[in-house]
């Protein structure tokens, strides 16, 4: 397999805005994604995530690994404390990780999901 390079550029496509699934207030987070993409195998994807400020509770059902490119937040997981983020940060989330989100700053990340 040869390597593989995602850049995000200001000409970048980003997916049609959809709201959160599981929105807790009444300020709804609205996500896009963009550059994402399976790699070889069904179990690998990447790509750039982008949401609005706002808090939702979710699993992350695979491993994921995020960057934070731009904004800022907090991860609070079922299990754990608190994990505040900002532009620069890197998370590994771990497999069925359950929790709030809930996002000060529009947040873009860079993502790596390992199914």
């Amino acid at each position: 397999m040869t390597p593989i390079i995602k850049r995000l550029a200001a000409d970048t496509r980003f997916s049609v805005s959809t709201p959160v699934a599981q929105p807790l207030g009444d300020l709804v987070s609205q996500t896009r994604v963009a550059l994402d993409d399976v790699i070889e195998d069904p179990r690998f994807s990447l790509g750039i995530w982008e949401c609005t400020p706002g808090a939702w509770r979710r699993q992350v059902l695979q491993a994921e690994y995020s960057y934070f490119i731009s904004g800022k937040g907090i991860f609070t997981p079922d299990e754990g404390e608190a994990i505040h983020f900002e532009a620069g940060d890197a998370v590994y989330f771990p497999p069925n990780t359950t929790g709030v989100w809930q996002i000060e700053e529009t947040v873009t990340k860079h993502y790596f999901i390992v199914g």
